[in-house]
């Protein structure tokens, strides 16, 4: 049962990401003196897209790794994370014409963003004393 939350509120973090995505491109549609500063915006989501992903597929719902195996799976998400940044950033400093970087790293955040507020009401409302502790 509780496999099953986790894996519908997942799939709506996903959704929401999208949904956010796509209310970028129409504002990039309709506002074009603003143009930099979404394309900025868009380049961090792709970025925070990577992040999202990289959370929920990496990931470990099932607990089934442990020791060295989960320290490794833990350490290689967050250098793809931190690769991540680095290129939307260094793409966003070096064609500022194209880009704004400020708004790079806002898009880039709204994947962080996404999975604490997508997975803190999940975590609120879990019952802390499993089955087997009882």
């Amino acid at each position: 049962m509780k496999r099953d939350g986790l894996q519908a509120r997942l799939k709506a973090i996903q959704w929401i990401g999208v949904a956010i995505f796509v209310v970028t491109a129409l504002l990039w549609l309709v506002i074009a003196h603003w143009r930099v500063w979404i394309n900025g915006l868009l380049l961090g989501e792709l970025g925070g897209a990577v992040v999202v992903l990289s959370m929920i597929r990496g990931g470990q719902p099932d607990g089934r790794s442990s020791g060295a195996p989960l320290f490794l799976s833990g350490m290689l998400g967050m250098v793809i994370r931190f690769a991540a940044l680095v290129v939307v950033m260094v793409i966003a400093a070096k064609w500022r014409h194209i880009f704004n970087p400020y708004m790079a790293l806002v898009g880039f955040l709204f994947g962080f963003v996404l999975i604490f507020a997508g997975l803190y009401g999940y975590a609120k409302n879990q019952d802390t004393t499993s089955s087997e502790s009882r």
